[in-house]
């Protein structure tokens, strides 16, 4: 397919003279409207179904609050053929996951012992499938691994599977397959260090070739792309995590890089049912009227929509809808709360 039609595209990557693009999209949607072959390399960290198992167990206040909805293990085989479609021949793709995830998406890919001469594994999407690189979450000095989440022997570490579409060469074979990084101080869920996502762009990627990343989050892997000199097209459903230094790249009316301004103390909005029944506390709904989800008759259909979901799906949906939603002039205290426990990750109590 030629450039020109690529550019046509809903979703087009930035040509050269532009170098970065963010978009509020569906990371499958936003696979889709791609073109076959147009992309050098998918670095991305999609929210797994696996977090459920950690968010039911109570291990950590970043998994158990339920800051947004996961991807189901079924797609997970739909999004590994769209992102073979996409990417050129002789190209890598790099996913990170956790053991569980991982474990699936062999299983789903009937990843086995067999190998070829390479070394290699054959996936049933096209891939082959070279091992597992392994971040290994470090204290801020780097000096020493640092205790993380479980019960038997505490995870302290991620894993990014390595697929490979035809041959490439990495640029640095010296590079070991333990990056050692500490978890970033940013606000967000699941945010990827900078230095470990640098590695696998500079290891895959040459200047100017095209980096892609549909779940993209905080934005790292367009960060450390535009470092590097390489393209980059990001999206996500949700941009409130942005890094501020992406912000102009966004559509206009998108709202992004809301978690570095955190002006009210986070308060958790009511249950719903209070709201819609009005017996919640009268600021709360005043609150609910400024953004939306109660006017003069009651409930709206904004309201309607998240009171009809699965009480697992709705802490998500409510929190993305105070995160995404522009702020109003002059907005109650109360509803600016909201917002803060939106991007705060405080678990419900």
């Amino acid at each position: 397919m030629s450039e020109s039609n690529l550019l046509e595209l809903p979703f087009a990557a930035p040509p050269p003279s532009e170098r970065g693009r963010v978009l509020v999209s569906d990371a499958f949607d936003l696979l889709r409207s791609l073109a076959p072959e147009s992309v050098d390399l998918v670095v991305t960290d999609p929210p797994y179904e696996s977090l459920q198992i950690h968010r039911a167990r109570g291990t950590t206040t970043r998994l158990t609050t339920n800051w947004f909805a996961t991807v189901p293990n079924g797609r997970l085989p739909e999004l590994l053929r769209e992102v073979y479609r996409v990417l050129r021949f002789d190209r890598h793709f790099y996913l990170f996951c956790d053991e569980v995830t991982a474990d699936i998406i062999k299983q789903q890919q009937g990843i086995g012992a067999a190998r070829l001469v390479n070394g290699a594994r054959k996936c049933a999407c096209g891939f082959v499938y070279w091992k597992e690189i392994v971040w290994a979450k470090t204290t801020l000095d780097g000096g020493r691994i640092r205790g993380g989440t479980g019960y038997h022997f505490r995870a302290a570490n991620e894993r990014i599977l390595f697929f490979e579409k035809g041959k490439r060469a990495l640029n640095d074979l010296g590079i070991p397959d333990v990056l050692m990084a500490p978890r970033p101080g940013v606000p967000g869920p699941a945010v990827k260090p900078g230095a470990v996502v640098r590695t696998l762009i500079a290891q895959s990627t040459f200047e100017e070739e095209l980096v892609v990343d549909p779940f993209c989050g905080s934005g790292v892997t367009g960060v450390e792309a535009r470092g590097l000199q390489r393209r980059f097209l990001l999206g996500d459903i949700d941009l409130a995590y942005l890094d501020p230094s992406l912000a102009e790249l966004a559509p206009r009316d998108a709202v992004v890089a809301r978690a570095a301004a955190l002006v009210e103390e986070p308060i958790e909005p009511p249950e719903l049912e209070a709201l819609a029944d009005g017996s919640a506390l009268a600021d709360e709904l005043d609150a609910a009227r400024a953004c939306g989800w109660l006017d003069a008759d009651g409930a709206t259909p904004a309201l309607d929509r998240l009171l009809e979901m699965r009480p697992i799906e709705r802490e998500a949906a409510v929190r993305r809808t105070l995160r995404t939603e522009a702020p109003r002039p002059r907005e109650p205290d109360r509803l600016r709360a909201w917002r803060a426990w939106a991007l705060s990750g405080r678990r419900r109590s």
